[in-house]
């Protein structure tokens, strides 16, 4: 049904890899990998337009062939929600390649530099992967064709319901962003939606006389993609909850201590002890000494440190942190006295960052999960 669509992804995906490419190897966007000085740019640019003009005029080539073979018979359908989220991810990467060129082509159109920072991307993204979440859940489960009210019924009632819950207690206990209630409202959803999918498809086998553990082992092995789809789904999950933790409890101040002082953040004390100088090989360092501690045993300590090279203007900083499954703590060494009484550091505690990286390792667990080969069946 949408063979023209998804040749045209391919060709758009390809692309815009083209095109990042080229944005930060020719210098038109400041880049630690740019190459202001060479003509790469320009083969880039030049390979760039050879692939959309080919590409296209394939696509115009074999109009009649990719045309669609079916049409949507209902909004309400597996069909529609698969379009629907093909639909939110294209609007998404428009809205990052509009705000990544929009500073581009408002200096060459009127000469003026505009930049496009965070506040735009997240006011139009996040609406549209919260969305993405919600088909995320809705698409599996939801009929083909066309779904009845019985199969909405039996498929997410009980799943919409948990989601309401889960938001209402978060609610109660003093959550009042409604961002992040429908976020992670949307997250029990969908993680509800796969419980259901999976609990309804083991209760089959068990009726059929396998034991639990059995029948879930041959879930996974004889309908492996789609459960490793579904592991992936849950890795989206664990990297939304990690992305709403950071970008809400995510706390940071910056003071400065004299000797023996003490600051106190998101339920951390640091406090300051000193500062060495070192030499080095090819540079100098001052490094501050501070112990961090959490009222769960004995304290940690924190090395922060400012490095100083003779061919460097200014002093370039070493942070030292501490990595956990909630909590990460950075600091940073800032200004401080050149007799070692104070320093000026950035305290900052990141929530649930390691979420995030622990979503890519189930996302790649799910992705190996899909992509076994499926187990040969025997001829009858």
């Amino acid at each position: 049904m949408l063979r023209l669509w998804n040749i045209a992804l391919v060709v758009l995906t390809f692309s815009l890899t083209l095109f990042g490419t080229f944005l930060t190897r020719s210098g038109v966007i400041a880049s630690v990998h740019a190459f202001s000085q060479g003509s790469i740019g320009v083969f880039f640019l030049s390979f760039l337009a050879l692939v959309v003009l080919v590409s296209l005029a394939l696509i115009a080539w074999r109009w009649d062939t990719l045309g669609a073979q079916g049409e949507l018979d209902s909004v309400v359908s597996r069909e529609s929600a698969f379009l629907l989220n093909n639909v939110l991810l294209v609007a998404a990467t428009f809205t990052v390649f509009f705000g990544t060129v929009f500073p581009l082509l408002s200096e060459a159109v009127r000469d003026v530099k505009v930049s496009v920072g965070a506040p735009f991307f997240n006011q139009v993204n996040v609406p549209l992967f919260l969305s993405l979440i919600f088909l995320m859940g809705v698409g599996p489960l939801i009929a083909w064709r066309r779904a009845s009210v019985e199969n909405l019924r039996r498929n997410f009632l009980g799943p919409v319901i948990v989601g309401i819950v889960t938001a209402a207690v978060l609610w109660v206990l003093g959550i009042g962003s409604v961002l992040v209630l429908l976020s992670l409202g949307l997250t029990v959803f969908v993680a509800a939606t796969i419980a259901v999918d999976l609990v309804r498809a083991t209760r089959a086998r068990r009726r059929m006389g396998e034991r639990t553990l059995p029948a879930l082992g041959g879930l996974l092995r004889r309908h492996n993609r789609r459960y490793g789809g579904f592991v992936v789904h849950l890795a989206i999950l664990v990297v939304a909850v990690g992305v709403t933790g950071s970008q809400t409890w995510s706390v940071h101040t910056e003071t400065t201590l004299q000797r023996g002082e003490q600051a106190e953040l998101g339920g951390y004390r640091i406090r300051f002890d000193g500062l060495r100088e070192s030499q080095e090989s090819n540079h100098g360092k001052v490094t501050g000494s501070f112990t961090m501690l959490n009222g769960r045993g004995a304290g940690t300590v924190l090395e922060p440190a400012k490095k100083f090279y003779p061919q460097e203007q200014s002093p370039i900083a070493y942070v030292d942190y501490r990595l956990g499954l909630i909590d990460d703590v950075y600091l940073v060494l800032g200004d401080f006295a050149s007799d070692g009484t104070s320093a000026t550091v950035k305290f900052q505690v990141n929530r649930m960052v390691s979420w995030i990286w622990l979503g890519g390792v189930v996302l790649t667990l799910g992705t190996l999960l899909a992509v076994l080969p499926e187990p040969r069946r025997k001829a009858a």
